[in-house]
C-alpha cells in the first residue's frame, strides 16, 4: 500500500521565514518545495534548486550545505529534517561518502569570477574561439551583480538606436565620458573611463546577441546622465542577465566549475601560468595560457576597510571578501583607493554595520511631503533633489544617521513598499517592537512620542513641522527650496519616524591596471598574461559612480578582458 504524506516547515532566512513541503512516499523523499520566501530571488533559486536535487539524491538532509549560501541551506536542510523525524517519516537514505580528489584541466583561458565581468569576458573569449574555464568560489553565479537591477547605459549600440530612435543620435562615447568626470568631480580615471565609454556600445550589442538579451528603455532616467541612455531587461533585474548569459555560455562550450575558491596562483616569472581552486571534495588545477580576474570587490572584508566606512552601513553580499587581494599577495602588485566606497543614502541598520535599504519606500514618502531631520529635529535637505544630496547631508550628521518623518497616510503607502522590496511583516513588527531601544530606529505615536524614542529633541521637532506646514499652506519652501508639487503638511496626529543611514555595497578602489587591463607590479612592469574586469579595478567611475554606471564598467571591462585574454592566449 502507498503511503504518502506532505509534511510542512519553516526555516529563518536572511530577510525571513522560509515555508516548505516535503513530500514523501513510501519512505522516500519525492519532492521538496517552497511555499513562501523573501530571500533575494537570485541567490535563493539557485541555491534552492541545487539543494533540492542534492537532497533528493541522496535521499537525506545530511548534506553539505551551498557555498556562499552556508547559514540559509544549513537553515533550510535542519528544519526539514526535524519537520520530518517529528512526523515519524523514516527516510530510506542512499547518501555516499565523497573522497576528496584532485584534478588537473588545461584551457586557453580562465576566468576568475562568476559574476557579470566574468560572464561577459569569458562569453567574449569564447565567441573568439578559445577553450574557456570560469572558476566561482560560491555555489551560485551573480557575485555582486546578482542583487543589482539590470539598468546600464547603452551609449552607441544598436540597441539604444532600436530602443531610442533618432534621440540615440544625442549620445556620444564622449559625452558620457565628460557625464562620468564631472560627476565623480573629476576623481576618475580618464583612460579606464573612456575604455568603458568606448566600449560599452559594442559589449551590450554582443552579448545581446550572444545570450538572447532584450534590453528596453529603462522606467527611470536618472537625471546624473546629460542623455537618456539607460535600459534594462524586462523584468529589471540582473538574474535575468545571469541566468541567460551563463547558459548561453555554457550551451556554446564554456565550462563553469562552482565551489571552486582560488587558493593559489602558479607562477612563471612575469606570467601565472595556473591557478589551484578548493571545494568541499576537490582539488582542481588549472593551466591556462591567459588569466581574467574578475573575483570582484571587498566590501564584506572589514578588515580592509579603515576608518573611512566608519558610520557607513554595508548591505552588499557577504561573499565579496576581496580574496584577489590575498591569493596575489605574493605578486605585490599595485592598488588605489581601496578607501572608496559607492554610497548611497536609505538604509536602515538591521544588524551591527548591516543595512537593508529602503529606497523605493523613502522615494515615495517624500514625494508625499515627508521630510527628513537630524537629532536636533531640524531639516537637513531638500527632500526631493538627488540621492546623491541627501547622502552628503547625512554624512554630515552627529552619528551619520537622519530620520524620515511621515504621517499615517504617508506611512500606509511606504510600508506597502517595503514589504515588496525585500522586508516581511514579521521582520516590521519587530522593529517596532523595539520602540527605539535598539537599531533600527521604527517607532509610532504622537509627535512627541516618536521624537522621545527616536532620540530627537521633540521641541525641535515640533517646530520643523510647523515651520514646514507653513511652507506647504503657502506652497513655497522658503528653507530648501523645495518644489511645491512635492510639499505637502502632515495630517492627523500619529506620526512614524524611520532611521535613514548611508549605506555601501560596492567598492571603487581596486587593482591598478593599464589601458588594456592588464594588472600592474608595484614597480609598473605589467602581468603579461593577466587581464582584470569589473570591481576588482579602481578607478572607472572615480570616488562616486553614476547609477548605471558600475554594470557598464561591469560589461564593457568584461568584454574587453575577455578580447585581450583570447589575442594572449594566441601567443
Amino acid at each position: 500500500m502507498t503511503e504518502k504524506k506532505v509534511i510542512t516547515a519553516q526555516a529563518q532566512g536572511h530577510n525571513g521565514p522560509i515555508d516548505l513541503e516535503i513530500g514523501v512516499e513510501n519512505q522516500e523523499i519525492v519532492n521538496v518545495d517552497v511555499k513562501k520566501h523573501s530571500e533575494t530571488k537570485g541567490i535563493f533559486n539557485q541555491v534552492f534548486s541545487k539543494l533540492r536535487d542534492d537532497i533528493l539524491d541522496n535521499q537525506s538532509f545530511d548534506i553539505d550545505a551551498i557555498s556562499g549560501a552556508t547559514v540559509m541551506s544549513d537553515a533550510i536542510l535542519k528544519s526539514a529534517k526535524d519537520a520530518v523525524e517529528e512526523a515519524e517519516v523514516k527516510i530510506d537514505s542512499k547518501k555516499k561518502d565523497i573522497p576528496h580528489v584532485t584534478e588537473e584541466l588545461h584551457t586557453d583561458v580562465v576566468v576568475i569570477g562568476g559574476g557579470e565581468a566574468g560572464l561577459v569576458a569569458g562569453c567574449h573569449a569564447l565567441k573568439l574561439g578559445k577553450k574557456v574555464i570560469l572558476v566561482e568560489k560560491n555555489g551560485y553565479l551573480g557575485g555582486a551583480t546578482i542583487l543589482n537591477g539590470s539598468n546600464v547605459t547603452a551609449t552607441g549600440s544598436k540597441v539604444a538606436k532600436n530602443i531610442f530612435g533618432d534621440e540615440a543620435n544625442n549620445d556620444t562615447p564622449e559625452k558620457l565620458a565628460d557625464d562620468v568626470r564631472r560627476e565623480s568631480k573629476d576623481t576618475n580615471v580618464p583612460e579606464l573611463t573612456n575604455l568603458m565609454a568606448n566600449n560599452i556600445g559594442d559589449a551590450i550589442d554582443f552579448i545581446s546577441e550572444f545570450a538572447g538579451l532584450e534590453y528596453r528603455k529603462a522606467q527611470t532616467q536618472t537625471p546624473e546622465h546629460s542623455v537618456e541612455r539607460q535600459v534594462e531587461l524586462p523584468t529589471s533585474s540582473s538574474y535575468e542577465f545571469i541566468t541567460k548569459v551563463a547558459k548561453a555560455f555554457e550551451e556554446k562550450g564554456g565550462q563553469i566549475l562552482l565551489d571552486s575558491r582560488v587558493e593559489e596562483v602558479i607562477t612563471d616569472g612575469n606570467k601565472i601560468t595556473g591557478i589551484v581552486t578548493e571545494g568541499k571534495h576537490k582539488t582542481t588545477k588549472i593551466f591556462a595560457s591567459a588569466v581574467v580576474l574578475a573575483s570582484g570587490g571587498y566590501g564584506a572584508n572589514t578588515k580592509m576597510r579603515g576608518p573611512e566606512s566608519q558610520g557607513l552601513y554595508y548591505y552588499g553580499p557577504m561573499t565579496s571578501t576581496g580574496d584577489a587581494y590575498q591569493f596575489l599577495a605574493p605578486l605585490q602588485l599595485k592598488t588605489r583607493n581601496l578607501g572608496w566606497y559607492k554610497v548611497y543614502p536609505h538604509g536602515v541598520e538591521t544588524e551591527p554595520g548591516i543595512a537593508k535599504l529602503t529606497t523605493y519606500a523613502s522615494k515615495l514618502a517624500t514625494d508625499m511631503g515627508a521630510i527628513y531631520v537630524n537629532t536636533d529635529g531640524k531639516r537637513i535637505v531638500n527632500e526631493s533633489d538627488v540621492y546623491a544630496e541627501l547622502r552628503d547631508a547625512v554624512l554630515k550628521q552627529k552619528d551619520r544617521v537622519a530620520f524620515l518623518v511621515m504621517d499615517k497616510r504617508t506611512w500606509d503607502e511606504f510600508y506597502k513598499l517595503l514589504v515588496l522590496h525585500d522586508f516581511s511583516e514579521s521582520e516590521i513588527a519587530d522593529y517596532f517592537a523595539k520602540d527605539g531601544k535598539s537599531n533600527p530606529i521604527l517607532v509610532k505615536g504622537s509627535l512627541q512620542e516618536v521624537a522621545q524614542k527616536a532620540g530627537i529633541d521633540v521641541a525641535g521637532l515640533s517646530e520643523t513641522v510647523q515651520k514646514y506646514n507653513d511652507y506647504a499652506k503657502q506652497g513655497k519652501d522658503e528653507e530648501f527650496g523645495r518644489d511645491s508639487k512635492f510639499l505637502h503638511e502632515y495630517e492627523g496626529d500619529e506620526f512614524y519616524i524611520i532611521e535613514q543611514r548611508d549605506r555601501f555595497a560596492t567598492t571603487l578602489g581596486g587593482f591598478v591596471t593599464d589601458a588594456d587591463l592588464h594588472l600592474q607590479f608595484e614597480n609598473g612592469n605589467k602581468l603579461a598574461n593577466v587581464v582584470a574586469a569589473g570591481e576588482v579595478i579602481g578607478g572607472a567611475n572615480g570616488h562616486d559612480s553614476m547609477p548605471s554606471m558600475m554594470n557598464s564598467w561591469g560589461i564593457s571591462s568584461g568584454f574587453v578582458a575577455g578580447k585581450e585574454a583570447a589575442e594572449i592566449s594566441e601567443n
